[in-house]
């Protein structure tokens, strides 16, 4: 009596490994991209609250660039690199305050570029959120293979851009 695996066993067990892979690498891959969008809904929420602070503290001039509060450093919050306008970067993020400024509706207060996946979200006056997954002028092109907007359970292109 011979022991071992036949070849077609063999080839068996490949093939159920492969299509089990198949199967679990998009999921992990939209695990791995949802736990990396947490840190822009924090530090989104984070802006927001500053601006509207700043808002309340100054007195909300107009949608322009001689708005007090558009300026990161006028906000009094730190994170990433925050030296310069109206942008905050970090490792993963580049996050712009707009009010008004870059995206088609004023109601935009801040917004997140997703640097490895030219996904830009948007934070709102009321507070939802919204997402764009398409390339809106941004340098790439790396998109995920999933639908952002659904995996994310936020709604899609309601005037979020951030380049």
């Amino acid at each position: 009596m011979k022991k071992g695996f036949t070849l077609i066993e063999l080839l068996v067990v490949v093939l159920i490994i492969g299509i089990l892979s198949a199967v679990a690498l998009p999921q992990y891959q939209k695990a791995v991209f949802k736990s990396r969008m947490a840190e822009a809904f924090t530090n989104l929420k984070t802006i927001s609250e500053a601006v509207k602070l700043c808002e309340l503290e100054n007195g909300r001039i107009d949608y322009d660039s001689n708005d007090f509060c558009q300026y990161a450093e006028n906000l009094n919050i730190s994170f990433g690199n925050a030296d310069w306008g109206n942008v905050f970067i970090t490792d993963k993020f580049e996050y712009k305050i707009d009010r008004g400024g870059l995206s088609s509706s004023s109601d935009v207060l801040a917004n997140a570029y997703a640097k490895g996946f030219d996904v830009c979200m948007c934070i709102y006056d009321d507070g939802h959120f919204s997402v764009e997954n398409e390339e809106a002028g941004c340098v790439g092109g790396n998109f995920p293979n999933f639908d952002v907007a659904k995996a994310l359970n936020l709604p899609a292109d309601e005037g979020c851009f951030c380049c």
